[in-house]
């Protein structure tokens, strides 16, 4: 590649943040975008995954320069964990849309799956013959899940990555009365992203984060979430306790927090960071931030000393 060579790059792809999806709905984090020393072309831009599924790539982000026989590292990760991929081959996921949100739910005088209480399907009896399957109360059951009447909803593993436009929002105002909402398993890798989305459902009490790499908050309005008193974290990616106490201070009445695998080593700082000049009067970071906790699920947390920590 030449030296005058210019190379652009989409700005809607940020390496180490990013998250991305390939056609087979495999999730990873975009860590390398720009040419690949292996590849016939030197201007392709391709992107660097390492894939949550740690066997679904080929190489460790290395790989042997066409033009020098040499390696060439364009990111870290395991063995078989990572990926290149062409941009056309992968996709940034999608906007929580209120279409998104009606499409998880069937209308009231949509096609029967069971017309005459019997599923299109047969079962084999141990004398061979084919017998009906049978399903009842299908027009009862969709009744109960009609999005006017369900207080939670499921969005699991949709590709949701952000927020919906401005064009779209007001259409989100007829599932204000939700209470209870699980994003887990998305493509969500921001926190201003995910807090606009919750502004979206006032009355919310329950709310499922876990296994989005959202990484660390920088800021967080006091108080914003009031009624909130479950949030599960796992395996977001979190490296600093900053960002639980940060959550802690606007979600003032959490009763049920769940931050397994994520780093939280530095909460001795945190600790000392909230001290007063009493030393029997110290509080600590948990206890100051999160007066209204009943279960706290903190494994694997990288915490390794009962007093320090």
């Amino acid at each position: 590649m030449s030296e005058d060579t210019i190379i652009t790059l989409p700005n809607n792809l940020i390496p180490n943040k990013t998250r991305l999806r390939d056609p087979s709905g495999f999730t990873g984090t975009l860590l390398y975008l720009g040419p690949v020393a292996s590849a016939k072309s030197s201007t392709e831009i391709y992107a660097g995954i390492a894939w949550d599924d740690v066997t679904r790539g080929k190489h460790d982000g290395s790989v042997i320069c066409r033009r020098t026989n040499q390696i060439v590292r364009h990111f870290k990760c395991g063995p078989t964990q990572g990926s290149f991929l062409r941009l056309n081959k992968v996709d940034t996921g999608v906007e929580l849309t209120p279409e998104l949100m009606r499409g998880r739910y069937v209308e009231p005088d949509a096609e029967l799956v069971a017309p005459g209480n019997l599923l299109p399907h047969v079962a084999k009896t141990s004398g061979g013959r084919d017998k009906p399957i049978e399903f009842w109360g299908e027009l009862k059951i969709r009744n109960r899940q009609q999005l006017e009447v369900v207080e939670d909803i499921s969005l699991r593993m949709l590709g949701i990555a952000r927020p919906c436009g401005d064009k779209e929002k007001a259409g989100m105002e007829e599932f204000r009365h939700l209470k209870g909402i699980d994003l887990a398993a998305n493509l969500l890798c921001d926190w201003e992203d995910v807090l606009e989305i919750l502004r979206q459902f006032p009355l919310l009490e329950n709310v499922s984060l876990a296994s989005n790499r959202i990484n660390d908050l920088v800021s967080a309005r006091e108080g914003e979430f009031s009624l909130i008193r479950s949030l599960n974290l796992n395996n977001c990616n979190i490296g600093s306790f900053r960002t639980i106490q940060l959550l802690g201070k606007s979600m003032p009445k959490l009763e049920e927090l769940c931050v397994a695998h994520c780093d939280l080593s530095d909460i001795g700082a945190c600790n000392s960071e909230c001290s007063t000049d009493d030393e029997d009067d110290k509080p600590s970071a948990l206890a100051e931030v999160f007066q209204n906790l009943v279960l706290l699920d903190a494994s694997d947390c990288h915490l390794t000393s009962w007093e320090k920590q």
